[in-house]
């Protein structure tokens, strides 16, 4: 099995066992999708208020619809499993203590759906988040081998960038964010050549899908999309005007079926297929300001966004602040050429001012890293190259604190990791899932069996792990 495959397994495994019992609003049109067919969430309202009414009737969810319609495929697939499921549930006496914390978890349990609803965010993680991150981080892997990076230290930078920073956080539940921040890394790395070749047709057009695919997910997927534009607009190599803008083509085209789901939807949902859902949902305090809470950017939210305890990126993996010591770093093995170098930090100074002008990312505190989650591929790359400068003992130091750091905040699951190593001693280390099962109502054996499931899956992730890191083909040098 080569390094690639152990590390998407590896990740693959502790994602799911990390998964977090949380049902979000992407779930629900999801859900719509799996039970009638159709993005209108009528049948939950009033269950979040990220659900609103449109203009033209029915009930929708104020995002963008890609991340739902990807989770409803397993959904999907599962059906006569989950509705056999969900009708045993509802057959069993109903749970009469309120849990301690979660609205809609104490609604899931009053229909007698707890279980279910438990069911489709583990399935929600385990075939969607976990495979579509750990994919990233694969292909990662394989890119770097690619470049000449020995296989055992392409294996360490992939494992690092999957399990020890905020993706291991994010991935606990359906997020669009990072679906944004997966297709936009894997096009990145998919127009990158290490013999500079010019872009072929055919990567153009699949790093255009998984652009298109970027925005249907998320508006900040248009950072995405135009970055990406602008590397496969320098990647067309040395040829004419009309050749570059022939490759922009077929990368536009790639990217049509994504742009055009989403006039659609709109078009359908709200009667108009260029204005977003945030047009017709009642403004809150934070997203009053400007148009539908996007205005200019904010330096109290960029900042916010970098440090703030409780949802800045370098508070969940200060690590990453090498990043920005990493065009000065001299005498180290493996660089970023210098043009992906600067389109790196075009992405990363492009995407932050998005989301310092997004006022929404002041609701952060109520689920913690989210915004930035498409900068961590990035900014990993960046920080591995100023990584290689360091003495070898201050590398193992800081990947074995950022890999702590990451198993704590997401094992409780908290806003910070001070918070998170409180709750895990109130918790004795119990995953948060646990929690939820025995609050629905399970039983201990069949506690204990999900448990020992989860010890044999990490003990599984652990083991794939391991065999990365010590694989070393003959004639293979470590990284130094």
């Amino acid at each position: 099995m080569t390094s690639a495959r152990r590390v998407f397994l590896s990740c693959w495994l502790a994602y799911s066992v990390f998964w977090t019992p949380f049902i979000v609003r992407e779930h629900f049109p999801a859900l719509t999708l799996t039970e009638r067919g159709s993005l209108n969430v009528e049948r939950y309202r009033g269950w979040t208020g990220d659900i609103f009414q449109g203009p033209e009737g029915g009930w929708f969810i104020n995002n963008n619809p890609g991340a739902s319609i990807t989770a409803a495929v397993p959904l999907l697939l599962l059906k006569p499993v989950l509705d056999r499921l969900d009708r045993w549930n509802q057959s069993l006496p109903r749970v009469a203590e309120r849990p301690n914390d979660g609205e809609l978890f104490w609604r899931t349990l009053t229909e007698g759906r707890a279980f279910y609803f438990l069911a489709v965010a583990f399935v929600t993680v385990a075939l969607v988040m976990a495979p579509a991150t750990a994919a990233t981080a694969g292909y990662l892997c394989a890119r770097l081998r690619q470049a000449g990076v020995p296989e055992i230290s392409a294996a360490r930078a992939a494992l690092l960038y999957g399990l020890a920073t905020p993706l291991l956080f994010r991935v606990g539940h359906l997020n669009h964010n990072l679906l944004t921040g997966d297709a936009g890394f894997l096009a990145l790395l998919l127009l990158w050549d290490p013999q500079d070749r010019p872009v072929p047709a055919k990567r153009a057009a699949a790093a255009g899908l998984l652009c298109g695919y970027a925005v249907l997910c998320d508006f900040s997927g248009l950072v995405v999309l135009a970055v990406a534009a602008l590397y496969v607009w320098l990647r067309a190599g040395d040829r004419s005007f009309s050749g570059k803008c022939r490759t922009l083509a077929i990368y536009a085209a790639g990217a049509a079926p994504g742009l055009l789901a989403l006039a659609a939807y709109q078009a359908w949902a709200f009667g108009s297929f260029y204005h977003p859902s945030q047009q017709y949902m009642v403004p809150t305090a934070p997203t009053s300001q400007g148009y539908r809470g996007f205005d200019w950017p904010s330096s109290a939210l960029l900042w916010a966004n970098f440090f703030d305890p409780r949802f800045g990126i370098f508070a969940y993996c200060p690590v990453l602040l090498l990043a920005w010591a990493a065009p000065f770093v001299r005498g180290v093995r493996y660089r970023i050429p210098r043009r992906e170098t600067w389109v790196l930090y075009i992405f990363i100074a492009l995407f932050a001012l998005f989301c310092a002008a997004n006022r929404y990312s002041w609701l952060q505190p109520l689920t913690g890293f989210r915004y930035l989650a498409p900068l961590v591929g990035p900014l990993a790359l960046l920080a591995l190259q100023t990584a290689q400068a360091l003495p070898r003992l201050w590398r193992r130091v800081l990947a074995a604190a950022a890999l702590t750091q990451s198993l704590v905040v997401a094992n409780a699951h908290e806003n910070d990791v001070r918070q998170s190593l409180a709750a895990m001693w109130e918790r004795r280390g119990a995953f948060f899932w646990m929690i939820r099962l025995r609050e629905a109502g399970l039983s201990a054996a069949w506690l204990d069996a999900a448990v020992c499931a989860a010890i044999l899956l990490l003990i599984a992730s652990a083991w794939l792990a391991f065999r990365a890191f010590i694989r070393r083909p003959r004639g293979d040098a470590q990284c130094a």
